[in-house]
């Protein structure tokens, strides 16, 4: 018994590389924003769910592709996807000047956003990128695993769009991601993040901060993207291929 003991031990504090440990996901239930000195502009609503809650294509996801240390503690460097949603409280409309981005809410008093939950109007912001995550991950007792890091992102896909009536007509403007190239994005970003899970409960929460602002610098809103996540999972790849061939 002591021997078997033993040699568990070992292996768990056995230092090496690992690949494809962790699998990591934020689910529908969060919600996106933005901070910064122009945050107050850019103020994002639940209303028809269009900051993230609930939004069952919006999310990030990662794997990790390799792990160095031990199976309670390891490096690890993955890579993700992240597809985010901002619907503004305030109905606004940005504007493109050379290379310079403006904002304001939408000066035509003819344009009924009709400002209900489930309302037809909406003025939203959304964004995919990939992204590589660097973390330190902790297994902390039997049940809890905990993620913390940095991450490199790269965003592909920006679109806008505004819905709104005009008497019984709809009208929909948008900024397609071929013309929101122009528009002095930081397409390239750097952030930090973390969570905590629990293996038993199938339960954690997360949360992402953008370092890198979202426009240039000096060229458009002083924003960065912060988005929380209310459930969240982190499983152990080798773990659960093994709990699924002993379930069959």
């Amino acid at each position: 018994m002591i021997v078997a003991f033993t040699s568990t031990l070992n292996a768990q504090h056995k230092i090496g590389f690992q690949f494809f440990k962790y699998a990591k996901q934020e689910q529908a239930t969060g919600y996106n924003f933005f901070v910064g000195n122009d945050a107050a502009d850019f103020q994002t609503s639940v209303k028809g769910f269009g900051s993230g809650l609930t939004d069952v294509l919006t999310g990030r996801s990662s794997i990790d592709l390799v792990n160095f240390g031990t199976d309670h503690i390891s490096l690890s460097i993955g890579a993700g996807l992240s597809i985010s949603k901002f619907r503004f409280s305030q109905n606004l409309v940005l504007n493109l000047d050379g290379e310079t981005v403006s904002w304001e809410p939408d000066p035509n008093p003819d344009h009924d956003y009709v400002n209900t939950f489930f309302g037809y109007g909406k003025s939203k912001l959304i964004n995919s990128s990939f992204y590589v995550p660097l973390d330190l991950n902790i297994q902390l007792g039997e049940n809890w695993l905990y993620s913390i890091g940095g991450f490199f992102d790269y965003s592909f896909y920006t679109k806008f769009k505004s819905k709104y009536k005009i008497g019984d007509e709809k009208v929909q403007d948008v900024i397609a991601p071929s013309e929101m190239k122009t528009y002095s994005l930081n397409k390239v970003k750097y952030g930090v993040s973390t969570m905590i899970f629990n293996k038993k409960l199938k339960w954690g929460i997360s949360g992402s901060y953008y370092l890198t602002p979202f426009f240039q610098e000096g060229l458009g809103p002083d924003i960065q993207e912060v988005r929380i996540c209310f459930v969240a999972g982190m499983a152990d790849i080798k773990d659960e291929i093994t709990k699924d061939r002993s379930n069959h």
